[in-house]
């Protein structure tokens, strides 16, 4: 199947000598960035509230402090962290002005010599982006490479590309909103809510996640999940060759369940069975859609289905995704911290048919926790163990849902994780599934999981 870059605007990082530059915030992705721009010679400033803790090499200019983002028109580029909004007025006041803000994702695409897929959705990115990554190391024709929100900023790997590698990137919110070109092949996931505390509503977070699709043309592929009414509007939005992945329906050309077996079928050819579906190693029928949105990415990217059964049933997963951590006598402890959402705490509650014992909550997202209410009420589970700062909201909500006999109000994850380990019994689950942001008490969902698997191990669970 032959690919092509993504179509859009181009830039040449020699332009970039012509631009007055500046960059907003100094996370993960700017600080890539700053890399870049200082091996090549080219000049920045870099505005923060904060003084940077790491140094920072090649800043022609620091602007620091709660100002920072005042009166921006001394520069003509901006490169906005994602973790600030793109509609943030001050922002909106320097477009006004003819100031032109972009972010390391859009420049990227402009420089990329390679094809990407791009991944996005509500949950399921990371673990879609991992596998599909597997999938496509399989075929030795072409190098895979992948970066974006799964943590590695692609500008690190750009200078290593060539027109015939393979580039996945997982793309939140955040990063797709200064798109102004698409990916050559764009995987929509299940699209739900997230991150409320960021987008005015649910209507401008999934408007900030269609320059994935909207900027493609007839040449390019969208892939969606046609089990979610939302990634099939997504249709709307591009011109592209049309493929689709389900846990219940033939999708042809995509990838499917059906009958106990994992199909996939590329334009004009008949379907093939990948493997049983009870190879995949998996738990939970939201990564089995995760498992076909990544067969159907690589099958999209030209890569051969032979040794797909393979690399499937040798996926581990990714760490803080329902990630079992251990198990001691009869209770089994899993990490979901990454579970930052009602949505997903729901899916991973779905996952158990065993007795639960459930520790959520954490800092606000601006959720409605009305839906985890009744999943928890309608599920096996045998104690809440709330922490944090939302603890009081999804208490109403599970004794609004007539299950607030199990509810447990906890001081932290250490006397909620102590309280489970004395409730739970032999054939018992304990999982940690927050439903929330974790910096009320966190740096990240990753610090937070990494204490509860710190924690389960400190009390004897080997």
């Amino acid at each position: 199947m032959a690919l092509k870059k993504s179509s859009g605007p181009k830039e040449s990082s020699a332009a970039l000598h012509q631009r007055r530059i500046a960059l907003l915030g100094l996370g993960v992705e700017n600080r890539a960035l700053a890399r870049f721009l200082h091996a090549r010679q080219i000049p920045f400033a870099v505005c923060d509230a904060r003084d940077p803790a790491i140094p920072v090499e090649g800043v022609q200019q620091w602007r620091i402090g709660d100002h920072y983002l005042d009166d921006l028109t001394d520069f003509d580029l901006l490169f906005r962290t994602p973790g600030l909004p793109t509609l943030d007025p001050r922002l909106c006041a320097a477009r006004r002005c003819g100031v032109e803000v972009s972010s390391q994702t859009r420049l990227f695409l402009q420089l990329c010599p390679a094809p990407v897929i791009g991944i996005t959705g509500t949950k399921g990115k990371g673990t879609t982006t991992a596998l599909l990554h597997a999938l496509l190391a399989t075929d030795s024709t072409a190098r895979v490479f992948s970066g974006g929100n799964i943590g590695r900023p692609p500008l690190e790997f750009l200078d290593e590309l060539q027109p015939t590698d393979r580039v996945v990137l997982e793309l939140s919110s955040f990063q797709l909103q200064d798109l102004d070109q698409s990916p050559h092949i764009a995987v929509v996931l299940s699209v739900t809510e997230d991150h409320l505390d960021y987008h005015a509503d649910r209507a401008e977070y999934v408007a900030a996640k269609k320059p994935v699709c909207c900027y493609q043309t007839p040449g390019d592929i969208l892939i969606v999940n046609r089990d979610c009414p939302t990634a099939r509007a997504f249709v709307d939005e591009s011109p592209a060759a049309l493929w689709t992945f389900s846990t219940t329906a033939p999708s042809i050309p995509g990838a499917w369940l059906a009958d106990g077996q994992l199909w996939a079928c590329c334009p004009g050819t008949q379907p093939t069975a990948v493997c049983p579906a009870e190879d995949i190693p998996l738990r939970g029928r939201h990564n089995w859609s995760n498992v076909t949105a990544a067969v159907a990415g690589a099958l999209a990217f030209g890569a051969p289905a032979t040794h797909f059964a393979e690399a499937i049933r040798s996926f581990a997963g990714l760490p803080h995704r329902l990630e079992c951590v251990a198990e001691r006598d009869g209770v089994t402890y899993y990490n979901d911290s990454l579970a930052t959402t009602v949505d997903a705490t729901c899916a991973a509650l779905r996952a158990f048919d065993t007795p639960l014992l459930l520790i959520v909550g954490g800092a606000s997202k601006g959720a409605d926790f009305s839906a985890l209410g009744t999943a928890i009420a309608e599920a096996n589970v045998r104690a809440v163990l709330l922490i944090g700062q939302e603890a009081p909201r999804i208490a109403a909500a599970v004794q609004q849902a007539g299950a607030g006999e199990i509810v447990h109000c906890c001081r932290d994850l250490a006397q909620a994780l102590d309280t489970a380990r004395h409730l739970a019994q032999t054939g018992d689950v304990v999982l940690l599934s927050p439903a929330c942001a974790s910096f009320d008490q966190f740096a990240s969902y990753a610090e937070r999981g990494d204490l509860f698997k710190r924690l389960v191990r400190t009390v004897g669970v080997v």
